[in-house]
């Protein structure tokens, strides 16, 4: 195995920056990232500091676009989305916020396109058909009065 080169806190900093000029990351992905490149400690905490300061990371913003995005586009429910966003170290009142400024309407939407996608294989008249939906979407973290909601519009 060669051996790698060791990599300056001045060049991860810059590689950082541009990271987040692309797109969206939280704090701890950077710090995993700079962890992984041998950055640990209070050089890691100086580079995190300085992307903070310079508007390139901020965790609320990361949760709100990561919150909208699973809901909107991948139909995460609320669940899945707050375990993603302790995955990318973001707990508490920013995790909390941003699961609130998910639009209610545009939500059941997504539990109902989600169930209609699994629904096209199943007949809805029968129990266990609807429990097997039922599970699906609880595994794609939908709490239980959304499912309910889901699937009775769908078997309107």
């Amino acid at each position: 195995m060669i051996p790698r080169k060791p990599v300056s806190p001045e060049a991860m900093l810059l590689k950082m920056m541009d990271l987040c000029a692309r797109s969206e990351q939280s704090s701890g992905e950077i710090r995993q990232k700079l962890y992984r490149k041998g950055i640990t400690g209070h050089e890691a905490r100086k580079i995190i500091d300085r992307l903070i300061d310079d508007s390139f990371i901020d965790d609320s913003r990361f949760a709100r676009a990561f919150a909208n995005d699973k809901a909107r586009f991948a139909l995460w429910g609320r669940r899945k989305i707050r375990a993603g966003l302790a995955a990318k170290g973001i707990t508490g009142k920013e995790a909390a916020d941003a699961l609130a400024q998910i639009d209610e309407d545009e939500y059941a939407e997504a539990a109902l396109k989600a169930a209609r996608a699994k629904a096209r294989n199943l007949d809805l008249n029968d129990y266990g058909e609807r429990m097997k939906l039922f599970r699906h979407l609880a595994s794609r973290g939908y709490e239980p009065e959304a499912i309910s909601s889901a699937i009775s519009r769908l078997s309107e």
